[in-house]
């Protein structure tokens, strides 16, 4: 329950379109600021991001007495449920605290943003106005993939190209509580056929491995270019959830471009992604990844989550 206090105290908003530059494109997303010496509680913060109705809210913690400014806490909340690492919300988080400019005189500016799945070490780049983080990772590839008929099933425009589909979709997870199917489809038709509002896919087609039960998106993509040495690439996909279509998906694009680079396996070399988004839903977005792996080349090191984001509204609300 929210304290007395906070029911009559106004809590500050701003809303962002992110993963783009220009307003009504992207994925919004919405940031409440919490007051210091007020927490709201759990049933408050759900209603709140119910009411907002986006894919993904952040609530901002004020920063610590003893800390910079800039270096803050926020928690994740869809509609339904809190989230321990989400790509959209850390981006616009990062952008919106960064976005007064820079004193300093490097145009680099580092900010850090404690999460439920661990410390986001990141920087703002204040010529390009783009924020770049260190993504938090437990890059699981689950021992069961999804049978390709499940996912026909919730796409049946799927089945005029059944025989251009693996038999199977990896069901990989960026960190604990993020997994996706991850679907490749070779034609671009593909991706635009497919439906928004279709039947959710099978519980028993997704099968975890043991303490990994997650929520679970479908993420569709289609490899448009990569380079010879196929370290460089360039990609579209389309996420859908039980909620609907997703028009930018930082966490799944974190989960594809780490197996992407795993089957590639170089060791000790730096894959880089270009993920564009949400062109169907008139909203595209640009996702910058870039993904390195270990001297085994059988592990993942690091993850970079890349993009913009621009400030659509702002206001007052009242809990």
């Amino acid at each position: 329950m929210a304290s007395s206090n906070l029911e009559h105290n106004p809590l500050r908003f701003v809303t962002l379109d992110v993963f783009t530059n220009e307003r009504f494109k992207g994925n919004p997303l919405a940031i409440v600021e919490l007051p210091y010496g007020n927490e709201l509680g759990q049933e408050t913060k759900q209603r709140i991001a119910r009411e907002f109705s986006f894919s993904e809210t952040v609530f901002l913690h004020p920063p610590s007495l003893e800390g910079e400014a800039h270096d803050r806490r926020c928690d994740i909340f869809t509609t339904t449920q809190e989230l321990p690492f989400a790509g959209h919300p850390t981006i616009g988080t990062l952008v919106y605290l960064c976005r007064e400019g820079n004193t300093a005189e490097s145009t680099i500016q580092p900010v850090t943003l404690q999460t439920k799945a661990g410390l986001i070490r990141a920087k703002f780049d204040h010529n390009l106005k783009i924020a770049e983080a260190d993504v938090p990772h437990n890059v699981r590839i689950h021992h069961t993939p999804v049978p390709a008929g499940s996912i026909i099933d919730t796409q049946p425009s799927l089945s005029r190209s059944a025989t251009r589909l693996r038999q199977s979709c990896p069901l990989v997870s960026i960190v604990k509580g993020m997994t996706f199917v991850l679907i490749n489809v070779l034609e671009a038709g593909d991706l635009t056929q497919l439906a928004v509002g279709g039947p959710s896919i099978d519980p028993k087609a997704v099968q975890w491995d043991d303490g990994w039960a997650s929520f679970t998106g479908l993420y569709f993509y289609r490899i448009v270019w990569e380079d010879e040495a196929a370290t460089r690439i360039y990609i579209q996909s389309r996420m859908f959830d039980m909620t609907g279509e997703d028009p930018a998906t930082g966490s799944a694009a974190s989960a594809l471009a780490a197996y992407l680079a795993l089957q590639r396996g170089t060791a000790g070399t730096v894959y880089t992604f270009s993920i564009e988004q949400g062109l169907d839903m008139g909203r595209h977005s640009v996702i910058g990844m870039a993904v390195t792996l270990d001297r085994s080349g059988k592990s993942v090191r690091s993850v970079s989550l890349s993009g913009s984001a621009v400030v659509v509204s702002q206001g007052t609300m009242f809990v």
